[in-house]
């Protein structure tokens, strides 16, 4: 499987939350007064969130994200790239 066929979904033990005009994402197995496990998600980090509420490819987010912001297609593919890293390296988004 590459990379493009890969699905990536939620790990459903991170609560997603809006607080004012912040995106948080919380681990709900962590001691939550650790404040190094509480991470604030921007907002196209928040969209992409919010479209892992299915398991979707890699060209689904980058398609969907494409739409919703007026974005070089490239710098974007790359940033989703490293997001989608970021998450996997905290175990907030894993692939299926």
């Amino acid at each position: 499987m590459t990379l493009q066929d890969a699905r990536y979904e939620r790990n459903p033990e991170f609560i997603f939350r809006k607080i004012v005009d912040e995106t948080v994402l919380v681990p709900i197995h962590q001691d939550v007064a650790d404040m190094d496990c509480i991470y604030t998600l921007n907002e196209v980090g928040a969209s992409v969130w919010a479209r892992l509420e299915k398991p979707a490819t890699l060209a689904e987010l980058r398609s969907g994200l494409l739409e919703e912001y007026d974005a070089d297609p490239e710098m974007l593919a790359a940033d989703l790239g490293s997001f989608l890293a970021e998450m996997a390296a905290i175990d907030a988004v894993r692939e299926v």
